[in-house]
């Protein structure tokens, strides 16, 4: 059985198909050992790659597939979103002109603060499901605003609702009252809702602002779980002085993955290299909110020979899908290299590459979040987490190179369809079995709720403003958060 990749009407043929052979498709691989097919096949059976090749059609397992014409499409992994905080996504975009203190204070100091377990569901929900339609396959999900068991457990009933591949990466709130049931109960989620690596949704620990015990006895309580770690929110002396601290006791480790790393000491860069550790970087975050320095430290990455990932952070101020962050991670390297050669400097690195940064959004980040040679790659015993991306839609006319196209020519428009784990997800530049408008019901209701309780009001076609009431209690959390010593310096929003 035959069907053509774009075509609506071919989408039942695939549900429930235990094979899929995808035919004549233009097939980035990320994998050095796979090379890259011009009109190549890619075969699918029970959800994993069983082979890769210029044709297939000798194949046996061929006799049952589903076979996908692939014509006029790029066959390319499933881009892995090294971070990003789900639950917030109620509030998208509300906060665009937020910087730094902004942010903290506005989020962590009053929206986070009234969030029920059905607001975390809906909000993570929606989130992972616009990641899909994007693209994204793999979601590091830093979740820090699970204020009880129930709201845990509301995040992971919207991972099975949106059938996606997740790692959720479990925190403590930052700021607020909460059930205090963290970290302990890293072991129960865990075990209801972890299969290991080949299920869809696996499990880390979260380190952010809000340190419950010391960090090397978080760090030891997770290992003891069977869990690696993910730092968010490093930056500056503070952290330096911390991963400094940690890194002479050998309390870090390649089970170690640091996000953002703006304005590190020369000391932990070294630590991170000699150690093994891991960095995501959180290009627009760095720029766009004012992290640290605001530079994300790109090139001292690749002067140090370390491969980060890429994350998109919060879309209540910015962009959430993995395009944006590849085109701003290279042209921020390739800026910063034309500033050095235009004052004089010469025996400049050399100027990152599409691949570079398709490798970052790809292979690396599987890496990052502990997926490596499970999704990343398309080759022989990875995950089928595919993308079909339209390389002849008509921004794409003609098609010249598959890598540029990908990553300068590709949005949320062109990603056709997307499978995970072998399962259509997207098909024919339609999402499946969601029902937009109870979602948007949904989410609409818990924004307006938590807005009403923290004393936002909300007119789109104004900045957002807040109450007298809801002033004083961020002024409260600005000077709690200050006082605890974990930011440097924070106001009350001001937008």
């Amino acid at each position: 059985m035959t069907v053509a990749a774009g075509r609506v009407n071919d989408l039942k043929q695939l549900r429930g198909a235990r094979t899929l052979w995808f035919r004549h498709a233009t097939v980035l691989t990320m994998n050095p050992g796979v090379p890259d097919l011009l009109h190549g096949d890619v075969m699918v059976q029970d959800g994993t790659i069983v082979a890769v090749g210029e044709d297939l059609a000798s194949d046996p397992r061929t006799a049952g597939a589903v076979t996908i014409d692939c014509t006029g499409f790029i066959l390319c992994p499933g881009l892995v979103d090294a971070h990003r905080h789900a639950w917030q996504t109620a509030f998208r975009r509300l906060i665009a002109d937020a910087d730094l203190d902004s942010y903290v204070a506005s989020i962590h100091g009053g929206m986070a603060l009234h969030y029920t377990p059905d607001d975390m569901r809906i909000g993570t929900q929606v989130s992972v499901l616009s990641a899909l339609n994007s693209g994204i396959t793999t979601v590091l999900d830093f979740s820090h605003n699970s204020r009880s068991r129930a709201h845990c457990d509301a995040v992971f009933e919207a991972y099975a609702q949106a059938g996606a591949r997740v790692v959720h990466a479990s925190a403590a709130p930052n700021a607020g009252e909460w059930e205090e049931h963290w970290p302990e109960d890293l072991a129960r989620l865990r075990d209801a809702y972890c299969l290991g690596d080949r299920g869809l949704v696996t499990l880390r620990m979260g380190l952010d602002i809000k340190r419950v015990w010391p960090t090397d006895r978080l760090l030891a309580h997770a290992r003891e779980a069977g869990l690696a770690i993910t730092f968010d929110g490093v930056l500056g002396p503070r952290a330096s002085d911390e991963l400094y601290d940690l890194a002479q006791t050998g309390a870090l480790g390649p089970d170690v993955t640091l996000i953002h790393c703006t304005d590190l000491s020369d000391y932990v860069w070294q630590a991170i290299v000699d150690q093994g550790i891991s960095v995501t970087l959180a290009t627009t975050s760095d720029q766009h909110i004012g992290i640290a320095t605001g530079v994300p430290p790109v090139q001292r990455c690749r002067d140090l020979g370390l491969a980060p990932s890429l994350s998109t952070d919060v879309e209540v101020t910015l962009a959430g899908d993995m395009f944006t962050q590849m085109r701003a991670t290279m042209a921020t390297q390739r800026m910063l290299l034309a500033s050095r050669r235009f004052h004089g400097e010469e025996n400049l690195p050399p100027i990152m590459t599409s691949r570079d940064v398709l490798e970052m959004a790809t292979a690396n980040g599987a890496l990052h979040v502990g997926l490596g040679g499970v999704v990343g790659c398309i080759a022989v015993g990875f995950q089928a987490d595919v993308l079909l991306l339209r390389a002849n839609a008509l921004s794409n006319l003609p098609f010249n190179n598959a890598v540029g196209t990908v990553v300068q020519g590709t949005d949320t428009a062109t990603v056709d369809s997307v499978f995970v784990a072998g399962r259509p997800r997207k098909w024919a530049g339609e999402m499946i079995g969601i029902d937009l408008t109870s979602l948007t019901a949904e989410i609409e209701k818990s924004r307006n709720r938590i807005a009403a309780a923290v004393g936002w009001r909300l007119d789109p076609l104004a900045p957002p403003s807040f109450s007298a009431a809801s002033e004083q209690a961020l002024r409260a959390h600005v000077d709690g958060t200050q006082e605890a010593g974990r930011l440097a310096s924070l106001a009350v929003p001001n937008f």
